[in-house]
């Protein structure tokens, strides 16, 4: 039986990466310290849970024991907003975990394949779509923490010999579903449809991101790990402004988004990514469509679809 071992977990996206190799089959360990917008209710026995800032270097030789055949490295303070407000704490954080993972990734025997969880802002703002070999030109605190474990991705790969193609990177555009916490766009859309809560909107609404349902990562996840050896952009180029995600929202719905106008520094107006490489190397399509995962995501939210 292969082991999985996944940093973060707990977390929205990887809570369902859990479970989906756990119904694979495989020999699953978690690393999570339980954080904001970390998910400990599914912790039923079906996998090893460790409790565990991977931060801490202390953490290697916790790794080197396991001893898995793929790690994913997902673990991260993920928020923008804290990153601005604390860039020390994010920065840390960050970048000492990425370094201890593939510290002790370097002396996991029995390891096939490292994964590094990544996201489309260390693209910075984009007016054409981006490849994975295109400059990384991250604008905010958050996003160059990320940016630095692709570079030290590329660094040990090159460097030490027993990481040699045994490394692989994913840039997620925004991941929307079940589990998210009100910090990200789309739980804050149900909270506005259900009653008075009111979104901060910058800009007026003109920022473009790409959105892609959380149910299609597991299984693109699973296939990079058993045959990718690059980096590879996550996106369906489903894209689309904030004030078009409303009146995508009120058609379906038919009830309107409540909003307020706010600002705040560093704010990219638009991310896009191609994703060329995934559909050409691994001819995948996503499982749900944009529109619908969101039906399936409102429904699930007790939401009325019209």
């Amino acid at each position: 039986m292969n082991k999985v071992l996944i940093t973060g977990g707990l977390g929205f996206i990887f809570s369902h990466v859990t479970e989906y190799f756990v119904k694979l089959g495989y020999k699953v360990v978690v690393i999570d310290n339980k954080s904001v917008g970390s998910h400990p209710e599914i912790i039923d026995g079906s996998f090893d849970f460790i409790e565990a800032d991977v931060s801490d270097e202390k953490i290697k030789q916790v790794i080197i024991d396991e001893n898995p055949e793929y790690i994913i490295h997902a673990a991260a303070i993920t928020d923008v907003d804290t990153s601005i407000n604390n860039p020390q704490k994010v920065v840390r954080n960050n970048v000492m975990a990425t370094l201890n993972i593939f510290d002790a990734a370097r002396k996991v025997t029995n390891l096939k394949k490292l994964l590094y969880v990544n996201t489309d802002e260390v693209y910075g703002q984009c007016e054409t779509k981006k490849g994975e070999e295109d400059l990384l030109f991250p604008r905010n605190p958050y996003s160059s923490s990320k940016a630095f474990g692709a570079l030290l991705r590329y660094s040990y790969d090159n460097t030490f010999p027993e990481l040699k193609d045994k490394t692989t990177e994913i840039r997620m555009c925004n991941i929307f579903g079940e589990r998210q916490d009100m910090r990200k766009i789309m739980p804050q859309i149900i909270e506005s449809i259900r009653g008075d809560h009111s979104i901060p909107l910058q800009e007026e609404g003109i920022g473009y991101r790409e959105y892609l349902y959380v149910k299609n990562v597991a299984p693109l996840i699973e296939t990079i790990l058993l045959a990718g050896n690059r980096t590879y952009n996550i996106t369906n180029n489903d894209g689309y402004t904030v004030k078009e995600l409303f009146s995508i929202v009120k058609k379906i719905t038919g009830k309107d988004v409540k909003t307020h106008p706010a600002g705040r520094p560093g704010h990219d107006r638009i991310y896009q990514m191609s994703n060329d490489r995934i559909v050409k190397e691994f001819y995948w399509k996503p499982v749900y469509t944009f529109d619908e995962g969101l039906k399936r995501y409102l429904g699930n939210e007790g939401i009325k679809i019209i």
